[in-house]
């Protein structure tokens, strides 16, 4: 009897394999020339800007810098403010059993902790703590059978089976410029000090042909008053952006996610059509990360039989990982934070920092739950008679957040995204700050699975003995977990002779106990 196998080619994902690594970083930074000798250290930050990522066997490696913005006041006049800027490279590498080029790899960063010590009033040591998580996915391509075609009363079983995964991967840039003006109730600029930008009020939206995008990027500048070595002024300007990735919508898409961030390019400071410094040039890049994920849905053989042949198959099984469900829940939040009480000061805020950090998931029923903390740093400019300083506040605030799940696997596993948006000062007085916001949460639910795979069918027919051994009629009782296919492939018949003999209509209408009546098949 010829048997022809129909296949098809399926690619699977593999379990995420993770690592996490603390990194520390340090160099001396030298004050350049044209600026004062440095007593104290006010504030430091970073910014990690990451060039290169590269996949070998066994390890990822990266390079890139931190780029770091230090305020100091300075030897001769510890009244006033001063800014320096610096970098430290970056260039190492993550060890990770089994990845390899072929393999998805999200690459995360972030700094944790930044310190310092003054060697000299020219010269600083800088030591950067950072996170650096890896997440490798692989893949694997197979084959399955999806149908069996041969000139005998082949019998197969059909079990369905729907892939979810990563479809399209895309990143699109816009390069932002505006020209900052300076009130006219403001004082003109002496020299920037340090900036902040975040994105505010973003909308993004699929189309079938492509992803659209838009909000709005909130430049906050400090800078020291021109002709005065004490004066320090804060202003907040809003500056529109839209962008687009073309993307034609699959079919098959059922996920999609576009995330935007905004980095920041260059400052400077140029005269306006008086002469005076009171326009900012400032150039920014904002960056969407979008990516699909797509369904596809087969039929695959999961056994065979033919009454009065042999039928010997080899199978294999693979694990794998897929995706069940995603869901996104966005709820506004509004917190209150205790300062200090300080009633002969101005203080007034230059930039609200939200970090959402999970420390707990668990999914009961159809119910996750994510427990974490929230970590607020809220910098702070504060005026006094004596001098200007610059002040940063920490607080820890926990956060809940339940969330739907529709479909729960047996073997879950979870991966959360929290994130803080639109932050914003609600009310302010010399004890307490209170700020609203966006809380974003997303969690994808991935299923751990298996997949038996048939790859090979050999058939020969049986002997005359073989066949002779079947009884002409058998009366069974059924039985606890017996199904119709089981009970034709066990008496070497078919599904559709028992159900003429015994007018079952629907096959899945067995019940335990009922009798039914099953013949010999003499003739194949």
């Amino acid at each position: 009897m010829s048997v022809e196998l129909i296949k098809k080619p399926i690619t699977l994902d593999e379990m995420t394999k993770k690592e996490s690594v603390q990194v520390i970083k340090e160099r001396d930074l030298i004050v350049p020339d044209g600026k004062p000798d440095m007593q104290s250290v006010v504030q430091i930050d970073g910014r990690i800007n990451m060039d290169q990522i590269d996949v070998t066997q066994d390890r990822v490696m990266y390079r890139g810098k931190v780029d770091l913005c230090i305020l100091y006041r300075a030897v001769n006049n510890s009244k006033c403010i001063y800014t320096m800027k610096g970098s430290i490279p970056i260039e190492d590498f993550v060890i990770m059993d089994g990845v390899n080029r072929d393999q998805r790899v999200d690459f995360d960063y972030e700094i944790e902790h930044i310190s310092n010590s003054i060697l000299n009033e020219r010269k600083l040591n800088v030591k950067v703590i950072m996170q650096v998580d890896v997440g490798a996915t692989g893949s694997k391509d197979t084959t399955v059978i999806t149908e069996v075609r041969a000139d005998g009363p082949i019998q197969t079983r059909e079990e369905p089976i729907e892939i979810v995964s990563l479809g399209h991967e895309k990143e699109e840039k816009v390069i932002v410029k505006e020209d900052l003006t300076i009130a006219q109730n403001k004082p003109c600029i002496g020299e920037i000090l340090k900036s902040n930008m975040q994105i505010k009020e973003d909308q993004v939206k699929r189309t079938d042909n492509e992803i659209k995008f838009n909000g709005m990027i909130e430049v906050t500048t400090m800078y020291r008053v021109a002709e005065s070595d004490e004066g320090i002024e804060i202003v907040t300007h809003r500056v529109p952006f839209e962008g687009s990735i073309e993307n034609m919508k699959g079919e098959n898409e059922v996920f999609w996610d576009c995330s935007l961030s905004v980095t920041p390019s260059y400052m400077q400071v140029a005269p306006d059509y008086d002469g005076e410094d009171r326009i900012i040039e400032c150039e920014c890049m904002v960056t969407a990360n979008y990516n699909t994920y797509n369904k596809c849905s087969y039929d695959t053989v999961s056994d065979i039989y033919c009454p009065g042949k042999n039928v010997k198959t080899k199978e294999k099984s693979l694990d794998y990982m897929n995706l069940v469900d995603r869901i996104e829940i966005t709820m506004p939040k509004k917190e209150s934070m205790a300062i200090e009480d300080k009633p002969e000061d101005t203080m007034e805020v230059f930039s609200i920092n939200v970090k959402p950090i999970v420390e707990e998931k668990s999914l009961v029923n159809d119910k996750l739950t994510l427990r974490g903390i929230l970590e607020i740093t809220t910098v702070f400019l504060v005026k006094s008679e004596e001098n200007n300083t610059i002040d940063t506040a920490v607080n820890i605030v926990p956060f809940i957040q339940e969330m739907d799940v529709k479909k729960v696997p047996d073997k879950a596993y979870i991966a959360p995204v929290v994130r803080a948006k639109d932050v914003n000062i609600y009310a302010q007085t010399k004890r307490e700050l209170v700020i609203e916001y966006l809380l974003d949460c997303m969690a994808e639910i991935y299923g751990q699975d298996r997949l038996n795979v048939l790859e090979e069918i050999d058939i020969d027919d049986m002997t005359k003995e073989q066949i002779d051994n079947y009884p002409s009629m058998t009366v069974y009782q059924v039985k606890k977990g017996d199904t119709l296919w089981s009970l034709a492939k066990r008496f070497n018949t078919t599904v559709k002779d028992i159900q003429d003999i015994n007018d079952i209509d629907i096959p899945e209408n067995l019940r335990e106990g009922q009798k039914i009546i099953i013949l010999k098949k003499v003739k194949f």
